[in-house]
């Protein structure tokens, strides 16, 4: 049985005692049963609860990654924003570090707070349509809800993430950046949001929009939860299609893949666009385009127009259907095979290579054996996604790409058996080496899939001016540096 704590309704621990609050100088909670004069300040009035016994700590210290578990001294399900002011206040007069947890799809410890407080966000999932042409989601939100709330209403939001959409929160998205199918056209998750409440580090709740608190909606957006919570994101919207049709083209020719891919994108011929590179059993690689086109019956897309001048090798056939299953499409096959065996370290690494050094980036992933490589494998086949995105999309500070026009996008989903400690260090440094290889042909990396790294590394992919903007927001923002102690961005290891 979980013990909860909240002041509406204490919960006795196995000991026979409730928690009433917290000893600044031992670290520790106190019960009633303890030495009344020591000093500690009594908990904050909560709507939800606080919860401290092992199992609720341990069970949220995991993240998908599998590689770090760092146990907080709480887990606050919160009944209320108010409930992350106060625990936040309450934080800083203790100097407790406080994550913010959403469906735990980090993979480096980031939502981690080692004998600190941890939110798990989820129980503030609410979704609002405001009108035909906005909306409101809540920090614990899954995509999934947005989807559901909005599609009987005919609207949508521009952009989805592009995997299974109940594995993402809003919140914990908005954090990271955010990448799905229609990103070519518009960029991150967190270039499609209009307006945000944040509860700072220091406990203030403000609403901030490119009109108003600019620097820090700017900050908060693919900020890794440095400076605040984001407890509300409002969500611009348009019509709904009803239907899509969706087709697979497979190059066997590494150039023309690639030619196509940035043609595709630069034109905008599909509402949807991704890529795979699949290597068969006998060693073969070959290069698969997915491409998906909007329409509202009857009226259906002409595929042998829209594919003119395209040189694949082979096309599937077009599949028709509606929307909601296009979305839907990953939760409706079931867990995903090859991906991540249950509890493996998975290091996954994503990295943005610029356009004209992409080729020869590839032969560095291309000529890895299977071991090597340690990618997701299906029936002995293995691959990785490789697809190309317009940097004129991309408009947010902290979400950083390379200098030139379009990049391509490397989704590098590796993992080892769990136990294997030789197999995981050999497969971290051969992440270090990918990402050293990048830096140096100018590429960036996908913040919440870049490692551990420090903070002088943060500083370089940055930029001296966002990194300026950035400390300069910590230190207003979150001065007693409460929040999201990891990455680390801001100290040094």
């Amino acid at each position: 049985m979980k013990h909860q704590v909240s002041r509406r309704q204490f919960t006795k621990l196995a000991i026979g005692a409730a928690i009433v609050g917290f000893n600044a100088d031992a670290r520790s909670w106190v019960t009633e049963a303890s030495n009344a004069a020591r000093p500690f300040d009594r908990l904050p009035k909560l709507d939800g609860t606080l919860l401290l016994d092992e199992e609720s700590r341990r069970a949220i210290a995991i993240d998908q990654g599998n590689m770090f578990h760092r146990v907080p001294a709480a887990v606050l399900r919160p009944g209320s924003v108010q409930d992350i002011v106060v625990m936040l206040r309450y934080a800083n007069r203790h100097k407790l570090k406080v994550a913010v947890r959403g469906n735990g799809h980090s993979r480096y410890g980031q939502t981690q707070a080692e004998a600190g407080v941890v939110i798990d966000s989820r129980s503030l999932n609410a979704v609002r349509v405001r009108t035909p042409h906005s909306a409101d989601a809540q920090l614990g939100a899954l995509w999934s809800a947005v989807a559901d709330a909005m599609l009987p209403k005919g609207v949508t939001p521009r952009l989805f993430p592009g995997t299974c959409l109940a594995l993402l929160t809003v919140g914990g998205t908005l954090n990271a950046g955010g990448i799905g199918l229609a990103s070519p056209h518009h960029g991150a998750l967190v270039d499609n949001v209009t307006d945000l409440d944040v509860v700072t580090g220091d406990g203030r709740l403000l609403t901030c929009s490119p009109e108003h608190e600019s620097e820090l909606f700017e900050m908060m957006l693919a900020g890794q939860g440095q400076c605040g919570v984001i407890v509300r994101a409002g969500l611009p919207l348009i019509p709904a299609p009803t239907h899509l049709m969706y087709h697979e083209l497979t190059y066997t020719d590494l150039d023309a893949y690639l030619r196509d891919q940035l043609r595709l994108a630069r034109e905008g011929r599909f509402d949807g666009q991704r890529g795979d590179m699949r290597r068969d059993q006998s060693g073969t690689w070959s290069f698969v385009i997915e491409i998906g086109k909007f329409f509202n019956p009857p009226n259906e897309p002409n595929l042998q127009a829209l594919e003119e001048g395209l040189r694949f090798a082979s096309a599937a056939a077009p599949v028709r259907m509606t929307y909601r299953d296009y979305l839907f499409r990953l939760e409706q096959r079931g867990p995903l095979p090859g991906i991540a065996p249950a509890g493996a370290p998975s290091p996954f690494i994503t990295m943005w290579i610029p356009a004209s050094a992409t080729k020869d980036y590839l032969s560095n992933i291309l000529s890895l054996s299977p071991e090597a490589a340690a990618l997701p494998r299906v029936n002995g086949s293995d691959g990785f996604g490789c697809y190309p995105l317009n940097t004129r999309c991309f408009t947010r500070p902290l979400f950083k790409m390379p200098s030139e026009e379009q990049v391509f996008s490397f989704w590098l989903f590796r993992s080892v058996k769990p136990g294997d400690e030789a197999a995981l260090s050999a497969l971290l440094a051969s992440n270090r080496d990918l990402l050293a290889k990048m830096t140096t042909i100018g590429g960036k990396r996908y913040a919440p899939y870049s490692m551990v790294i420090s903070s002088e590394e943060w500083q370089a992919h940055y930029g001296p001016e966002v990194w300026r903007r950035f400390v300069a927001a910590k230190a207003k923002y979150d001065p007693n540096r409460v929040l999201s102690p990891h990455p680390a961005i801001f100290e040094e290891r």
